[in-house]
């Protein structure tokens, strides 16, 4: 039987992440420097668990020895096992990756060396992808998927997923989305902490909404996206990205019971039907036939009064300036002829415009609160709207301490609102409350602020 690899032992030093890894590859947006990647590793693809755990167990296992190639460099490219690499890595000096581990170190780790690159993606796809691939986020096996089907790798791809054209939609929808959404956008849907990455779902879930967006997918097998109209794709993607910057608490039960929720973008730059541009002034020799007995001379279509160069039929393309006797009442004519050369436009004598500062809508987990609570009938459960005016109060009252700043400094982080927060793993609503009402200057009006 053929050896194909051999296990050895390698000094740590002489190990090197691959930034080229399926798993993490695209998404990873940082520099070059190991440093860099390790910490990515630890905070964005869990690999402060896996130290925890080698921490714990104070060993590094044969049976978990990576698998690695070597380089032109004489040093060890690791294409199976970057997670654990790294947090063997990061625990030779765990203060510099800010681990609350003590420092572990490890001279070597144990390696599969194989000297087939072919070989060696052949054998991780058979020994590994299958079951580890289960643990990939999803935008991570999005990509893998979409590689293997456009390398006619089909075999491979049905065996990792059940239903692949899924993954094939979001995974070619992030090679166009990356363009325009760029670092921010791949933060975004990177699995994330709290409040930063995790969004791959609301993306997903827009897909319903492709046809207003410049996109859609083709139908099986390809399953892959098509920009139908590149303009509003891009403004669709930056708008988005912008709008998850600004409310990164949005959650996929916003998108499910908002069904216009498409529309909230406008704010941020993107119209579903953006204003049509003006007629070509290229001349026209249509020949259009238009009948506009009984019109009334003083009706308007599209903003415009009812003069030749207005009006329009049913199944006529729109008529060019046309010289009008004035003597000519518009009620008695009837056009069957070829349309006359187009005159130059009068421009408008004004021009509307927009103002630069834009007021912004409420998130929706926010706004339907409110609404929820103005829906409940106070005749009929009145301790209910009361216990949703209390939730609704303290809804509005958070949004409003964490979304105002007193120059470059969130109130929610200043000294006076800190200690609704500081060591608390849920807001203090009560102590909010009460430094919200020591804000509050008395007019004389009344003797006390009164608590809500």
């Amino acid at each position: 039987m053929q050896k194909r690899s051999n296990l050895i032992y390698v000094n740590l030093e002489d190990l090197k992440l691959d930034l080229n890894n399926p798993r993490f590859g695209e998404l990873y947006s940082g520099s070059k420097k190991e440093e860099d990647l390790i910490e990515y590793l630890l905070f964005e693809e869990a690999a402060e668990e896996i130290a925890k755990a080698i921490v714990k167990k104070n060993e590094f296992y044969e049976d978990k020895a990576l698998w690695v190639i070597k380089d032109t460099d004489g040093k060890y490219s690791v294409r199976d096992g970057n997670r654990r690499c790294a947090a063997v890595k990061a625990l030779q000096m765990p203060g510099r990756y800010k681990l609350s581990e003590s420092k572990t170190v490890f001279e070597k780790l144990p390696v599969y060396e194989y000297t087939d690159e072919d070989e060696l993606k052949s054998r991780i796809g058979e020994e590994h992808a299958a079951s580890l691939f289960r643990s990939w986020e999803r935008i991570a096996k999005a990509l893998q998927i979409l590689d293997l089907a456009n390398n006619g790798k089909q075999d491979e791809m049905n065996t990792l997923d059940s239903r692949p054209g899924d993954f094939i939609k979001l995974g070619s929808f992030y090679r166009e989305a990356v363009k325009y959404g760029g670092d921010a956008f791949r933060r975004q849907i990177r699995r994330g902490r709290g409040k930063t990455g995790g969004k791959t779902i609301i993306y997903e879930r827009l897909f319903r909404d492709a046809k207003f967006c410049g996109y859609r997918f083709k139908n099986s097998p390809s399953f892959e996206i098509e920009i139908t109209d590149a303009p509003k794709f891009e403004s669709y993607i930056s708008a988005l990205v912008q709008y998850i910057e600004d409310f990164p608490e949005l959650k996929t039960s916003d998108i499910d019971n908002d069904k216009n929720f498409i529309k909230q973008l406008k704010d941020f730059g993107f119209h579903i039907s953006p204003k049509t541009a003006v007629a070509s002034t290229a001349q026209t020799s249509t020949t259009t036939n238009i009948n506009i007995h009984n019109t009334p001379a003083t009706s308007q279509i599209g903003n415009q009064p009812a003069t030749l160069n207005s009006v329009t039929s049913q199944n006529a393309v729109s008529l060019p300036n046309v010289p009008v006797n004035n003597n000519i009442p518009v009620t008695a004519i009837a056009i069957n002829q070829p349309t006359a050369q187009r005159q130059p436009a009068v421009k408008r004598g004004t021009v509307k415009k927009y103002p630069e500062i834009k007021r912004k809508q409420l998130p929706p987990g926010l706004k339907a609160r409110i609404d929820e609570y103005f829906d409940i009938d106070s005749a009929k459960m009145p301790n209910a709207k009361v216990a949703m005016a209390r939730v609704t109060y303290e809804c509005v009252l958070k949004y409003v301490v964490e979304n105002t700043k007193s120059g470059a400094i969130k109130f929610s982080n200043s000294g006076h609102f800190g200690t609704a927060y500081a060591r608390r793993p849920y807001t203090n609503f009560e102590e909010m409350n009460k430094k919200f009402i020591e804000l509050i200057a008395n007019s004389g009006d009344i003797d006390h602020p009164i608590p809500i």
